[in-house]
C-alpha cells in the first residue's frame, strides 16, 4: 500500500498533522517480527539470488495462487482461504521485501529479473505447472503480468480493483483524517496503529466491516518499515506501453470483481480494465456496489462465493 500513499501525498501536498497525540512506533527487525507474527503452516523457500519467500501451501485439488496488494501480506487472504480450501489447493506468499519475506539486494533483483519471473520461480519450486491466479490491487497487476508472460501456465484470472493506469496520474480525494494520518506517518517514519484504522475507514465501502484484527495485523506487519528496493519486484503500471502489451497478452478467462466505492480506483477504471482485456477467452464483470478497494479483505464471504460460482461454471 505504501507506494499508493507516497504517490498520493506528492499529488495533494499533504498538510501538517493536527494535534493528535499518538504512539510513535519503532522499527522491528525481521527476525523479531517472524518470531512474533509467524503462524503454523508458514514455510520459507529461496529463489534466485537468495530471495527468501514466506509462503503457505494448503488443501488439495486444482491450484489457486493468491497475490496480495502492497503493504499487505499473505495473511490478508485468510478468511477467503478458509472458504475455498475445501475445494482447491491454495498457495500464496509474501511479496518481498514485504511482511515476513526476506530483503532484496540489487544483486538479488538482477538475479530474479522481473515480478512475473518471481512468480514462475515460486511455482517451479513447488512443482506446480498450472494455476488460477487471484490478485487484488497491485497483486492483480502482478496476476495479469504473469498471465500474459506465461499463458500456458494460467487457467483463469480473478482480478479485484486492479490498476492499469499509472498511480501518479490518479487524483483520489483524501479525507482530512487520512491527510493527517499520512503526515503523522511521514513525521514518525512509520505508521502508527491509528493510521491503519484511518486508512481502512478511507478505503472500505462500509466502515462497520473494519475489524480490530485487521488493524492490528496491518500495523504489526508494517513495523518492519520500508526497505531498500521496496518496489523492485512489484508489478507497477508506470510504463503505459508495457502495461497495455501485457493486458493485451492475457488469453485466459477473466473474472473482475470490483468494489464500486473505491476512492483510489473508481468504477470507470474497472470498465477500462475490462476493455483492455479484449483478447481474453472470456470476461465477466461483477460490481460490488457497497464495497471499497479491497473486496477479498472487506467482504471475504461474498468474494469467495462469487469466485467459487464462476470457477464451477464453464468459461
Amino acid at each position: 500500500m505504501r507506494h499508493w500513499i507516497v504517490a498520493l501525498a506528492a499529488l495533494l501536498l499533504i498538510a501538517p498533522a493536527q494535534a493528535q497525540p499518538a504512539e510513535k512506533p519503532k522499527p522491528v527487525p525481521l527476525a523479531e517480527l517472524r518470531a512474533k507474527l509467524g503462524k503454523p503452516g508458514d514455510r520459507y523457500l529461496q529463489i534466485a539470488g537468495g530471495v527468501e519467500l514466506r509462503y503457505r501451501d494448503e488443501g488439495k485439488g486444482p491450484v489457486l495462487l493468491l497475490l496480495h496488494g502492497s503493504r499487505s501480506s499473505l495473511n490478508s487472504w485468510d478468511p477467503v482461504v478458509a472458504r475455498l480450501v475445501r475445494h482447491y489447493r491454495i498457495v500464496r506468499f509474501d511479496q518481498p521485501p514485504q511482511s515476513l519475506s526476506g530483503p532484496l539486494t540489487k544483486e538479488a533483483l538482477a538475479a530474479v529479473g522481473s515480478p512475473e519471473a518471481m512468480v514462475r520461480m515460486f511455482l517451479d519450486a513447488l512443482k506446480i505447472d498450472r494455476v488460477t491466479v487471484l490478485g487484488t490491487s497491485s497483486g492483480g497487476t502482478l496476476a495479469y503480468y504473469f498471465a500474459a508472460t506465461y499463458p500456458e501456465r494460467v487457467d483463469a484470472l480473478v482480478l479485484s480493483n486492479t490498476p492499469t493506469d499509472a498511480v501518479n496520474g490518479l487524483k483520489p480525494v483524501l479525507t482530512p483524517e487520512m491527510i493527517a494520518a499520512n503526515a503523522r506517518a511521514k513525521e514518525n517514519g512509520l505508521e502508527d496503529r491509528a493510521f491503519w484504522r484511518t486508512y481502512f475507514e478511507w478505503l472500505w465501502g462500509e466502515k462497520s466491516r473494519i475489524t480490530e484484527h485487521q488493524v492490528d495485523s496491518y500495523y504489526a506487519m508494517n513495523l518492519r518499515g520500508i526497505e531498500p528496493n521496496y518496489t523492485g519486484l512489484t508489478a507497477l503500471t508506470s510504463n503505459k506501453d508495457a502495461t497495455m502489451a501485457r493486458l493485451a497478452g492475457v488469453k485466459a478467462p477473466v473474472l473482475i470483481l470490483w468494489g464500486m466505492r473505491d476512492p483510489v480506483l473508481p468504477p470507470y477504471l474497472g470498465d477500462k480494465l475490462y476493455g483492455y482485456l479484449a483478447n481474453a477467452k472470456s470476461r465477466s464483470f461483477v460490481a460490488l456496489d457497497d464495497v471499497g478497494h479491497y473486496p477479498p479483505v472487506e467482504v471475504p464471504d461474498r468474494y469467495a462465493e462469487r469466485v467459487l460460482a464462476w470457477l464451477k461454471n464453464p468459461r
